[in-house]
C-alpha cells in the first residue's frame, strides 16, 4: 500500500446479511435515540418526545 492510498478494508460490514452490522440507521426510528424514546442520560428524547419514531422536527434548516 502506498503512502497516498486509503486503507478502506475495515469500512464495510463483515457480513452484509447481518442487520446489526448495517451502517445506515433505520429511517423508521428517531435519529437521536434510535427508537428507544430516551437519551443516554435517561431523559425523554427531545426530538421524538418519547415515541421513538422520527418527526418533522428532525433535520437542519
Amino acid at each position: 500500500m502506498n503512502e497516498h492510498d486509503i486503507d478502506d478494508r475495515d469500512l464495510t460490514p463483515s457480513d452484509p446479511a447481518d442487520r446489526s452490522s448495517l451502517q445506515h440507521p433505520d429511517p423508521a426510528l428517531c435519529p437521536e435515540c434510535l427508537g428507544a424514546g430516551v437519551v443516554a442520560t435517561g431523559e425523554t428524547c427531545p426530538v421524538c418526545e418519547g415515541t421513538g419514531k422520527p418527526t418533522n422536527r428532525t433535520g437542519g434548516g
